[in-house]
């Protein structure tokens, strides 16, 4: 049976890094944010053109400007801080087959199993691919982790498994360097799909 078998260190960095690539790429949070500091931004210009007291403007565009990040970063240093105690120094088993998604840890007792039909989304950058359950929740896979199967496995189980969208399509996204090389072998096969005719 085709399965791929991912074992991973648990890392509090790369944890890290799941929450930041979710918060850049998945989370509208950030856009909203960014949204109010260009309206308070675009307020303080419209008064000093003016010629009003610009005093406040510049006092909550500082202020959002400073509390803004520090709360998004200290939320996602937060969570990390509490999962990291449970699984130091553990090991996470990630099993893929056509038929679910199993992940294991040596150190908590249980397996936590997902069937296809309740991911969201796969996001694969260059390192991590990124299994959604949910809007801010799911788990990863380090590339360099695959102890069995490989990558062109993965991704042929997953575009056969993921739930098509509204629009009848997969949700497996590409972001960086594998968005790139994936446009372009695209555009190769309709290439030589066009000379065949």
């Amino acid at each position: 049976m085709d399965k791929i078998i991912a074992k991973m260190l648990y890392n509090r960095k790369e944890h890290k890094k799941f929450y930041m690539f979710h918060l850049f790429r998945r989370s509208l949070t950030l856009y909203f944010m960014l949204g109010l500091l260009i309206l308070l931004g675009a307020l303080t210009v419209a008064n000093v053109i003016k010629g009003e007291s610009v005093t406040f403007s510049i006092i909550m565009f500082g202020i959002t400007m400073g509390i803004v990040p520090y709360l998004i970063i200290s939320r996602i240093n937060e969570v990390v801080k509490q999962e990291t105690p449970k699984r130091i120094k553990s090991t996470d088993t990630v099993e893929v087959t056509k038929h679910k998604i199993t992940r294991s840890n040596d150190v908590i007792t249980g397996k936590a199993t997902i069937g296809w039909n309740e991911l969201d989304c796969v996001c694969e950058n260059k390192d991590y691919i990124f299994m959604y359950t949910a809007d801010n929740s799911g788990l990863f896979i380090k590339k360099d982790c695959i102890v069995e199967g490989d990558l062109e496995l993965f991704r042929k189980i997953a575009l056969a498994n993921l739930p098509n969208d509204k629009k009848g399509r997969k949700r497996y996204f590409r972001y960086g360097k594998i968005r790139k090389e994936y446009k372009k072998a695209r555009k190769q096969e309709k290439k030589l799909a066009k000379i065949k005719k």
